[in-house]
């Protein structure tokens, strides 16, 4: 018997060494040779004890259409890093959203907001306040930390399709609590939504502490972890659809953020615009008191949404332009710079917008700062 209880033992040990190494060697393949990671994003996050939510805590490996090194700012963004006093006679623009302002994808010289900040000189400075995964509610949360942290003179939303769902928590929080962004639901008290805060890291499990050191410091980890979202998000697949991926997936009982807007049920449609106004408003109100002027720029649905191939009445926009117009919001569209673009045989989407793509999205922006900008400097100097 304790012979036997010896071998079980070694093969116990054998069996953990042998997972040891294998792990270790994968790492090691995962570093050495990065084309062997799945296609992805990779990095870790850090709560802002100030906007309540997760940064950037790491630089970002991504290797979808690209293979790209990105490292964030002391704030936690993709952007340069910025000093908090604003020189004299600099106008500040800050743009806030999700991963089309995050933009990974493509060097940082060639995102909108920097190509803007060239054409602009410099006299104008520009901010890009993304996460993966923000909504209205997430960007809202930081422009009330950021903006008056770094003395802003206007800012700009940056409006994505799956915007709606990413705020609400019957659809983007409905998986239970996150540790890394709040939700939202309707309300009748002002301001018309209430918000679930995302969890306290004190209230963390214990073993969420050993995950984040992984996650921080293993490419194999990250890739195990991102695995186990797409796994909890999608089922048994442990590969999102491409029609998931780009954004044109039919909905089911409960819409993904992702769904055409066309497909969602009504009862969820009308709830998420009505929250999503209401959010707006709030955002409105807040700028307006403050003395600076607030923008959206929207983003449309890829190529298909350009050439006409998806009519605009299955997206969110006439709800974007009806909504900007009862709030007085200005409202950018760039689907005309895009589609010029792709009229000259360039590509202006690739996962996210291409280097062309953001050419195309600064020069919609620096025309519509051309007569913007006056209108800023007035309320800016009222505001003083």
């Amino acid at each position: 018997m304790p012979a036997r209880r010896t071998a079980i033992l070694g093969n116990l040990l054998l069996a953990g060494f042998a997972v040891v190494f294998v792990a270790l060697a994968l790492e090691a393949a995962f570093r050495w040779v990065p084309a062997l990671l799945p296609a992805g994003a990779y990095g870790a996050g850090r709560r802002d004890p100030e906007l309540r939510m997760n940064v950037h805590g790491t630089r970002i490996l991504y290797n979808k259409a690209d293979y790209l090194v990105r490292t964030p700012n002391r704030d936690g963004f993709m952007d340069v890093d910025h000093a908090r006093a604003k020189p004299p006679g600099v106008v500040r623009v800050g743009f806030f959203g999700d991963s089309y302002v995050e933009s990974v994808q493509v060097p940082l010289e060639d995102v909108f907001f920097r190509r803007l900040a060239e054409r602009g000189g410099p006299a104008l400075e520009t901010f890009g306040f993304g996460i993966s995964g923000w909504g209205t509610l997430h960007a809202f949360e930081a422009w009330k930390v950021l903006a008056p942290r770094y003395d802003l003179d206007a800012a700009y939303y940056v409006f994505v399709e799956n915007d709606l769902g990413d705020n609400a928590l019957e659809i983007g929080g409905r998986r239970g609590p996150s540790d890394s962004k709040p939700f939202a639901e309707l309300a009748d008290a002002p301001p018309g939504y209430r918000v679930e805060w995302a969890r306290p890291p004190g209230d963390a499990p214990w073993w969420r502490g050993i995950a984040k050191w992984l996650q921080h410091h293993s490419l194999l980890a990250h890739v195990v972890y991102e695995r186990a979202a797409q796994l909890r998000a999608y089922g048994v697949s442990m590969r999102k659809s491409r029609a998931n991926a780009d954004m044109t997936s039919a909905a089911g009982a409960v819409p993904d953020a992702n769904d055409l807007a066309s497909t969602w049920p009504r009862p969820y449609a009308e709830r998420a615009q009505q929250l999503g106004e209401r959010m707006l408003a709030d955002w409105k109100r807040a700028a307006d008191a403050r003395g600076t002027p607030l923008a959206v720029l929207y983003v449309p649905r890829a190529e298909d949404q350009l050439t006409g191939a998806l009519p605009a009445g299955d997206t969110w926009l006439p709800w974007l332009r009806a909504t900007c117009a009862k709030l007085g919001l200005p409202l950018v569209d760039p689907s005309g710079a895009l589609l010029a673009r792709v009229r000259e045989g360039e590509r202006v989407y690739l996962d996210h917008w291409t280097p062309s793509g953001h050419e195309a999205i600064a020069q919609a922006l620096a025309d519509h700062l051309a007569t913007w900008r006056a209108d800023v400097a007035a309320l800016r100097a009222q505001d003083r």
